[in-house]
């Protein structure tokens, strides 16, 4: 219990001051998000300021949850109840299990209105793509092996795949392997392309594969402000992993170190590391939301590769460098990619990135997700002191020392805002131009909410607005971590 309250409410982890009819749909809706994820404990018993007040009778909290969630959400939801006795009152801890039957969803509202999933630490309404995502994780499919109808075999470069796999694997390749390989599928008497064909091996270029590319930057400083580089890569994701590490080497630092004997060159970044992170954005990234693309973005002081798509269901980013991870997305592209050695081993890929950066001193990885995106980010700390150095805590919450020694390099601490708050700070980066109605939309709260949580941001000196309220654009004041 001590281990759950010092924690601040995620993906998993939601803390509730009680039941009743006014938050009953709320409620509900926790539940399904937390089961259309990776699982989530929600607690019972505990004021916003997660002070303990108890629940008067938890009994009776436990038969009505069981109930109402039995009576309102399909598939049927099994939730465990589990009480606990903590400063003399007593706490009701609902726990829901990772959900094997997805989507679940309010049974009232129907699949499209009242499918909800976990989005950080805010429950929110799954879009179509998350649905069909979740449709598919439920009938244990991947969508890359499905079969798309809008193209011909005649699409798929079957002499560039004789080519790869002869010179990565020695291996002659037949028109039958690729059926064996789900790149190919037969359906009534006609031969069609699955979409992990036309994203490995399309002839050329198509516009209705198009989101499925890599879009690579590299900023002047530590903000999104000016370019100094930029090149935006499509077609095979293959052809891609290798432009986009390219354009890497490209935008960093080379140096050259005198040995013994011979002299070496050395880049100031792991480059196995910065591989392996495009390759586990391109295996993994989740190819239903068409809106979003890969980004790799190179600053002074770090590099970030973001993928659209969270971790798969039943992990979070406080197991990474803990356990493997096993389980693949898109499973014919990462058969492909293992079958070519793009990949090793399946489920290694963070151990390998944690292994290359510790024979960089410094380069310090860390692994983020938001706004359904997984980050990494690489962190300089020879350019950007701030990193690894903690100094103490406050609200849970990581507090560094900035040495940087410039002006326009010093970073203000933010660990003390609300989550709300965080989440503007971090769309106003992606969007100076977004608007408070996108941003009630993309968070989940109302603009109400929006209004007073911007004004404290304010009053706190972190943003402010440059122009007309339309036409203008925000602007945050100092470089935010």
């Amino acid at each position: 219990m001590r281990e759950l309250l010092s924690k601040q409410e995620s993906k998993t982890l939601e803390f509730k001051r009680e039941f009743n009819n006014s938050n009953k749909e709320k409620v509900l809706q926790t539940i399904i998000a937390f089961a259309n994820g990776s699982g989530g404990n929600i607690v019972f018993g505990i004021d916003d300021n997660k002070e303990i007040i108890g629940v008067a009778n938890p009994f009776e909290l436990e038969e009505r949850l069981s109930n109402i969630t039995f009576d309102s959400i399909s598939p049927t939801i099994r939730i465990d109840t589990v009480f606990i006795t903590e400063q003399n009152e007593t706490l009701v801890i609902i726990k829901i299990p990772l959900g094997i039957e997805t989507p679940y969803y309010l049974k009232n509202k129907g699949m499209e209105n009242g499918t909800y999933i976990r989005v950080g630490s805010t429950t929110r309404l799954a879009s179509k793509e998350i649905i069909k995502s979740l449709q598919f994780r439920g009938e244990n499919i991947s969508y890359d092996s499905q079969v798309d109808y809008r193209f011909s075999k005649d699409d798929v470069d079957f002499p560039r795949i004789k080519k790869v796999f002869k010179e990565k694997r020695d291996i002659q390749i037949k028109e039958d392997h690729l059926f064996m390989f789900n790149l190919l599928a037969r359906s009534d008497r006609k031969i069609y392309p699955t979409v992990a064909g036309m994203l490995l091996f399309p002839k050329k270029e198509y516009i209705e594969y198009d989101f499925a590319q890599i879009k690579c930057a590299h900023f002047k400083g530590n903000s999104k402000d000016i370019f100094i580089d930029k090149a935006e890569f499509r077609g095979s994701i293959i052809d891609q992993i290798e432009s986009a590490l390219k354009f890497l080497k490209s935008n960093i630092k080379l140096s050259a170190v005198i040995g013994d004997v011979y002299r070496e060159e050395k880049y100031e970044y792991p480059i196995p590391a910065l591989r392996e992170a495009i390759v586990n954005a391109v295996t993994h990234r989740n190819y239903l939301l068409k809106g979003q693309d890969i980004k790799v973005a190179v600053f002074d002081n770090r590099i970030e590769i973001s993928s659209p798509g969270d971790l798969p269901a039943g992990y979070s980013v406080d197991d990474i460098g803990k356990m493997d991870f096993s389980k693949l997305r898109n499973v014919t592209i990462g058969r492909i990619f293992s079958e070519l050695k793009i990949i090793e081993q399946w489920g290694r890929g963070f151990s390998n990135i944690i292994k290359s950066c510790k024979q960089y001193e410094n380069i310090v990885p860390e692994f983020k997700e938001e706004l359904l995106q997984f980050k990494i980010i690489f962190w300089n700390k020879k350019i950007d002191k701030k990193v690894g150095e903690k100094v103490g805590r406050k609200g849970g919450q990581k507090r560094w020392v900035e040495k940087a020694g410039r002006k326009e390099n010093q970073t203000r601490w933010v660990g003390g805002l609300a989550e709300s708050q965080k989440k503007i700070i971090e769309l106003v980066k992606i969007n100076p131009k977004i608007s408070k109605k996108e941003m009630s939309n993309r968070i989940g709260i109302n603009t109400t909410s929006i209004d007073k949580n911007i004004e404290k941001l304010k009053q706190k000196g972190l943003l402010k607005r440059i122009g007309p309220a339309k036409g203008g654009y925000w602007e945050i004041v100092s470089n935010v971590q």
